[in-house]
């Protein structure tokens, strides 16, 4: 990569870079801030031309000179002679002629004839490289720290314009490629941004230095999300293998490559994750809907049809929040599946104690009834059902920092009693109860239930104050 760049960068540069009449485009910050002290080479390196050796000099001249116009006189005559010695006098293979060539630009402040010119150099004298390197170094740090300072100050175009400079000078840093792609995510340059973290973690996918090692693995975590949420799903696999092989223990990387695995069609690669994910017990619990994640991987793992992984999913969902409806809902259902009576009747019990006016939850306990033996519980249990005035289910809860909000839907039923005897139409008097995650009440709204005719529709709408509200449960008065 570094070679290619190299070359269009020496091919500009034969064209003397700037069209006629144009100047190149000059960093004032490099060309003020770079040393006014004169350091001759670190490495070895012989001039072997008088011309080489009068750019030299024109360095030297143009770093030490007191006076604006004579140092830019002196830099801008140094750039003549030697570009003179590589055209006229066969100088083009000479490493030290790119070299003081090289320098001459960053005190100039030319970025990209300076990186090419250097890059010349090195290329044809390697020993050459660490005192090349510092060179690159000096304006790379004046340009990311006049970046930092710009985001300081919420001039964040001036940043992005920084950064990018200090990206054409110095190539092996990937803090330079993090924060401009930290920069074009928060702009919504989702595509760009994922490209950046890729050359941010590309840049230092052998380093060893602690901050260059967490600012790598960052940039890959953070490119294999980008990927994903854009549904770029076979390279958000790609990016987070690599991530793992960094940081093989980061569950959420785990998610993310397992969900990036099931749109690629890769499903068995996806289970094993998501059971790896399920059995470490690591992912948090939230929000009085189970935990979100162990809840996505159970579903998954119901919808392949492995019931047992679905329920080890939804029983540390239900661990996580134990007052949640969606998660005791599901974990019965995968019971269900499962044919296991004794934990279908456990669970379900749970369930109709949160929703008894539920008419999915009270055919569930019925259901675990008859698979244990217990056939008057289950006699009883379908009398309940039939015995229903309305069907309630609670179709929306949201929960916030000071509060919560809830809408339910209840459905009139048929009912009768065991001898089918149809019972009329009557009012439901109820209490709904909302709860923090250690099940205590925070709030309490009462509301009623009209006498409903079969198929009739109420829909109820709650709001309740007090912090921490994370679930929700009703009964009848």
């Amino acid at each position: 990569m570094k070679a290619s760049i190299v070359g269009m960068l020496a091919i500009a540069l034969w064209g003397v870079s700037p069209a006629e009449g144009q100047e190149p485009v000059r960093s004032q910050r490099v060309a003020q801030g770079m040393s006014s002290r004169y350091d001759p080479p670190s490495c070895k390196i012989k001039a072997n031309h008088f011309k080489v050796s009068s750019g030299a000099t024109y360095l030297k001249t143009g770093v030490e000179a007191d006076v604006e116009a004579n140092r830019n006189r002196a830099l801008a005559s140094g750039v003549r002679v030697l570009i003179d010695a590589m055209q006229q006098n066969g100088q083009a293979q000479n490493p030290a002629a790119w070299y003081y060539l090289g320098r001459i630009y960053l005190q100039q402040g030319d970025l990209l004839g300076a990186d090419s010119a250097l890059g010349r150099a090195e290329e044809s004298l390697p020993e050459c490289g660490k005192d090349i390197t510092a060179y690159r170094l000096r304006a790379w740090a004046l340009l990311m720290q006049a970046g930092n300072k710009f985001e300081e100050d919420k001039q964040l175009d001036s940043a992005l314009a920084s950064y990018r400079e200090a990206e054409s000078i110095y190539h092996a840093s990937p803090v330079t490629y993090y924060q401009i792609a930290a920069l074009l995510n928060d702009r919504s340059e989702s595509d760009s941004a994922a490209s950046y973290f890729g050359r941010a973690a590309q840049t230092a996918i052998n380093a060893t230095d602690t901050t260059d090692v967490a600012y790598r693995n960052r940039s890959a975590f953070n490119q294999g999300a980008l990927l994903l949420n854009a549904k770029r799903f076979s390279e958000a696999v790609i990016a987070f293998e690599r991530y793992l092989g960094w940081v093989p223990n980061d569950n959420e990387a785990k998610r993310g490559l397992a969900a990036a695995y099931r749109e690629t069609g890769d499903i068995p690669k996806a289970q094993a994750l998501e059971k790896e994910l399920v059995s470490s017990g690591a992912m948090p619990g939230g929000g009085g809907t189970g935990s979100p994640d162990y809840m996505v991987l159970g579903v998954n793992f119901y919808n392949d049809k492995k019931y047992a992984d679905a329920a080890a999913a939804f029983e540390k969902a239900t661990a996580a929040d134990p007052y949640s409806r969606d998660a005791w809902s599901n974990l019965c259902n995968a019971y269900l599946a499962l044919k296991d009576g004794p934990k279908l009747v456990a669970a379900a019990t749970r369930l109709v104690m949160i929703e008894p006016m539920s008419e999915s939850a009270l055919k569930l306990l019925g259901e675990g009834y008859k698979r244990v033996g217990k056939l008057d519980q289950a006699i009883q249990t379908a009398e309940k059902v039939l015995a229903l005035p309305a069907d309630l289910k609670v179709t929306e809860f949201t929960p916030s920092q000071s509060g919560a909000s809830l809408n339910a839907a209840a459905t009139g039923r048929a009912a009768q009693n065991a001898t089918g005897k149809t019972i009329p139409p009557a009012p439901s008097a109820m209490v709904f109860e909302f709860l923090d995650r250690q099940g205590q009440v925070v709030a309490s709204q009462p509301t009623q239930v009209p006498a409903l005719e079969a198929g009739a529709l109420h829909e109820i709408s709650l709001k309740a104050e007090g912090p921490g509200i994370s679930a929700w449960r009703y009964h009848r008065q």
